[in-house]
């Protein structure tokens, strides 16, 4: 089972996502956390330098298909269900969404590095922008370019238009507390089980 958790920045999806990891490796269940971006020199030169949307996005899409290739599809041929922190859904939202590029160039490019693995199921974390950047400032992070309230604005709209649009994305509240939010996402892994048999 491939497994992601998308939502703007201070969101909580991190913390939902490896809360997720350590509580299916506790009961003996075979998986795997991973986010993105994947490679720590991609991501390094993404969140340090001043791109153009276009330059940014490639990268992104470059560190995707690394990803892809190298880790989410080894591990779920090998059983493991596959939880990330980010994936394709992010580019839509920041780089289209975000950064005002086109949604279906976006679509096709992701499809052609990914080889049109999407996940199975995505939690997308909604939360007011003055709430997520509230998080921010309290835990440290100085505002990187995708965190200007504006810019995300058009992000958290972006998400909850793609999630209107996509039956395996599921919006969960990110103001309510994390077990509650755990014992919701274990509710709907169930359900797509479930749905499955």
């Amino acid at each position: 089972m491939f497994i992601a958790f998308e939502g703007i920045d201070g969101s909580g999806k991190t913390t939902l996502s490896k809360e997720l990891y350590k509580f299916l490796t506790r009961r003996g269940i075979k998986a795997v956390w991973t986010r993105e971006p994947y490679d720590k020199r991609i991501r390094e030169l993404i969140l340090s330098e001043e791109l153009s949307p276009w330059v940014e996005t490639l990268l992104f899409l470059s560190d995707r298909g690394i990803h892809v290739r190298n880790f989410v599809k080894p591990h779920l041929q090998k059983g493991y269900t596959v939880i990330t922190d980010r994936f394709y859904l992010s580019t839509l939202a920041y780089q289209g969404f975000g950064r005002g590029l086109e949604l279906k160039l976006l679509e096709e490019l992701n499809n052609k590095v990914t080889e049109g693995l999407k996940p199975d199921i995505t939690f997308l974390i909604d939360l007011p922008i003055e709430v997520a950047l509230e998080r921010l400032e309290k835990r440290g992070d100085s505002k990187s370019k995708f965190e200007k309230e504006e810019f995300l604005k058009r992000v958290r709209e972006g998400f909850l238009k793609l999630a209107e649009e996509n039956k395996n994305i599921v919006i969960l509240q990110g103001t309510e507390n994390i077990y509650s939010l755990l014992g919701q996402i274990l509710k709907h892994i169930d359900l797509f089980l479930h749905q499955k048999i």
